[in-house]
């Protein structure tokens, strides 16, 4: 499931790999933006790229309190 993301395997902060956890995964559903560019250039078809979501992995790290947001590589 992780496979798509860049993730550190430790805290970036205070180096620590125990406390490093992950907390949370936001999904960013439908995008009128994206639905009206491929629409004006794809056509109907286009619209479909409003689906396209974004997918963000939050870490946190319990001995220093670091907060660490990460997104997908893929689109």
């Amino acid at each position: 499931m992780f496979e798509d993301y860049i993730v550190p395997e430790q805290c970036p902060a205070c180096n620590s790999a125990d406390g490093w956890k992950c907390i949370g995964l936001k999904k960013k559903g439908f995008s009128l933006g994206k639905a009206a560019v491929g629409g004006l250039l794809l056509g109907p078809v286009g619209l479909l790229g409003g689906t396209i979501g974004k997918k963000t992995l939050t870490y946190y790290c319990t001995n220093c309190g670091y907060t660490g947001e990460y997104k997908t590589l893929s689109t």
